[in-house]
């Protein structure tokens, strides 16, 4: 079972490795790449009073703030992302990683714009749907990891603004996304300036589901690997391997005791390597060079001869009846190497182990 375990493992290790990186996600840097935008928005687009403005921008970081001001009912502003050539772009796998410094404890609002899909055909109006999440930033550095898979609902604010139901948004299409905002929310104070320093922000392969799914994969390939070796076990368990000896074995005494005791420790005991004529005759209570005595009268045999005997036919039995390999049918019967068990072999069924066993 060993040598198949571990082939399994290899199996599953390669297997996963293959996905791996046929999944594998290459990581951008928003604040260094040059096919992204980062730009700041606020509710002015819709008659709004409140304002962000980016202080300064490098590869490395970006410090922008924004200020919420009365006007609209739900105020907002802060900064979008995009690509640069206004192409949908696809959040498949990924996960957004932020390093952000506030001076404060602050909510943080994020909403990703599916502006492709997830409208349904009864609705014509160019709206684009938007999954918005909230997280907490403490006072200092906080670093942020996002999963694009967790944002899954729609505030109800948007259904009221676009007269569009509930029923009539379609799940939404992660690959056709739109803009990436991260932004105060209504639940700043008004009036009160906030400013936010990210020295990370980058798009990295999100493989938790990926994970899970091999998790499962290679639980199943295990419990069916076990579950067959299980029953191929309990198959070959119930082998009654009853060593039927040739009319060359009958003792012609009439002691058939000694005859059934000789039968019963050699076949419980044959496969012990390092069975001798001491533990026969130990275990019938007579001198050991009697045993060599005994077995020469009887069944013309020396004890070694006799043992390779049954030796053999227990090996028989197993070749026609088990899915061992014949280097571990050696090994079970008794034999300290396959050699050693195929030369034997040879000298007493005419035949090598394989050609009995075809």
């Amino acid at each position: 079972m060993r040598i198949q375990l571990i082939v399994v493992v290899v199996f599953l290790l390669i297997s996963s490795l293959v996905v791996f990186l046929f999944y594998k996600k290459e990581t951008i840097n928003i604040l260094a790449s040059p096919e992204y935008l980062i730009e700041t928005f606020s509710d002015a687009w819709d008659r709004g009073n409140s304002k962000s403005e980016l202080i300064s921008r490098t590869k490395d970081e970006m410090i922008f703030k924004c200020r919420l001001e009365k006007g609209l009912q739900y105020p907002y502003a802060g900064i979008q992302i995009r690509r640069a050539d206004n192409a949908f772009f696809s959040l498949k796998n990924y996960k957004l990683e932020i390093q952000i410094f506030t001076q404060e404890k602050q909510r943080l609002a994020m909403r990703i714009y599916n502006l492709k899909e997830g409208i349904s055909d009864s609705i014509t109006r160019n709206v684009a749907p938007l999954y918005h999440n909230i997280y907490i930033v403490e006072q200092g550095e906080n670093a942020l990891e996002i999963p694009f898979n967790s944002f899954n609902s729609i505030p109800e604010w948007w259904y009221t603004n676009n007269h569009i139901a509930e029923s009539d948004i379609k799940s939404w299409d992660i690959n056709y996304v739109g803009y990436i905002s991260i932004f105060s929310d209504p639940g700043f104070i008004v009036g009160q300036e906030r400013e936010f320093k990210i020295t990370k922000l980058s798009l990295v392969g999100d493989y938790s589901g990926l994970f899970t799914k091999l998790t499962i994969f290679a639980g199943v390939v295990l419990t069916l690997f076990l579950g067959i070796h299980l029953i191929l076990y309990q198959k070959q368990k119930r082998i009654q391997l009853t060593i039927k000896y040739s009319d060359d074995f009958d003792f012609e005494t009439e002691s058939r005791d000694l005859k059934n005791l000789i039968h019963t420790f050699i076949s419980e005991h044959y496969s012990n390597s390092e069975l001798k004529a001491i533990d026969l005759a130990n275990y019938l209570q007579v001198p050991e060079y009697k045993i060599g005595e005994i077995l020469k009268e009887h069944v013309g045999m020396s004890f070694k001869a006799f043992l390779n005997h049954t030796r053999i036919e227990a090996a028989k039995l197993y070749l026609k009846n088990s899915s061992y390999s014949i280097s571990e049918i050696a090994y079970k019967t008794g034999f300290n190497s396959p050699s050693s068990f195929n030369r034997v072999f040879k000298e007493i069924v005419k035949q090598a182990p394989g050609e009995f066993k075809n």
